[in-house]
């Protein structure tokens, strides 16, 4: 009878001893102290992040003395509200400058928009030859790749004969043209998490495509547009290199120009800095504080595939 054979055992594998770094990074996971370097971090990325803001809200609230003593005043100890009265009562034409900017601000925004979101969704919808829709968004992004200091004379040269320096209109313009690539390139990506069976059946409802665009796809996407906008605002309303050249007159100045007067080679007027910086600060904020949820909506579509 022959006997059977047992079956070998296979030979245990040695299990590797952790290292010493696994050692003490299991040990911190355990007491707890790598989320508190986490959050320590955190918190040293946050105050470094917001103390500016509170210098210049403070600043405007202290008096010329306070704001330049050594060692620093960190708390006021008094509020000047009436710097704010003084700087409208020392330079009237600011509240024109705040005119001039929210004008600027909201209709190149709008325009920026709704140019680029059209511009997108044409490109995501229609097939071109030579594969244009995938080329055309790069070179329209293209425009973005040169500083813009280097338009800044050929765009003054054109515009003077034109007769578009010292206007709103010349502002808005240049505005538009350098905001369109950013909405097209964002508002791409947005239009893309789209599912095409949506339009196809606005199409099959007797939708055309702009009933589809308007009535069907721009709802899907209202966050992608608030987050869209919500960027162009900020670009439009801090930017100073066209419009400080574009403008010398005071009916067209905006906002940045302004706060840059106050900084001469002689001197600089430190409380009406910051008093004009927290004013320029406050309606961007705003505006995002009370758009924050569309935003953070707007942040997270790219997540979610077709």
């Amino acid at each position: 009878m022959a006997t059977e054979s047992q079956p070998q055992s296979k030979p245990e594998v040695p299990i590797a001893e952790p290292s010493r770094i696994e050692r003490w990074h299991e040990q911190l996971v355990e007491k707890g102290i790598g989320k508190a370097v986490v959050y320590g971090l955190l918190g040293v990325f946050l105050l470094w992040t917001l103390f500016p803001i509170y210098w210049l809200v403070s600043g405007a609230l202290k008096s010329r003395q306070s704001l330049l003593s050594l060692p620093p005043t960190w708390i006021p100890t008094e509020f000047r509200v009436g710097n704010f009265v003084e700087l409208f009562v020392q330079r009237p034409e600011f509240a024109q400058y705040i005119v001039n900017s929210v004008v600027v601000t909201v209709v190149t925004t709008v325009v920026a928009t709704t140019i680029g979101a059209a511009a997108a969704y044409g490109f995501v919808s229609f097939e071109f030859p030579y594969n244009l829709d995938f080329h055309l968004p790069f070179y329209i992004l293209s425009t973005r790749f040169m500083p813009p200091i280097v338009t800044i004379i050929p765009l003054f040269v054109i515009f003077r004969n034109i007769q578009l320096v010292n206007t709103l209109y010349g502002l808005i313009c240049v505005y538009v043209m350098f905001n369109i690539p950013f909405a097209v390139w964002m508002m791409k990506g947005f239009f893309e998490e789209v599912p095409d069976s949506l339009v196809e059946s606005a199409m099959l409802d007797g939708h055309t495509h702009l009933g589809a665009f308007f009535k069907i796809v721009l709802p899907l996407v209202k966050p992608g547009l608030l987050a869209s906008a919500i960027f162009t605002t900020i670009i439009t309303w801090n930017e100073l290199l066209f419009a400080i050249i574009l403008t010398q007159d005071v009916a067209a100045m905006t906002l940045p120009v302004g706060l840059s007067s106050f900084v001469t080679k002689y001197s600089v007027q430190w409380i009406n800095v910051s008093v004009a910086g927290t004013i320029a600060l406050v309606p961007v904020l705003v505006f995002a504080f009370v758009a924050r949820q569309e935003l953070v909506r707007g942040f997270s579509m790219g997540a979610v595939g077709k």
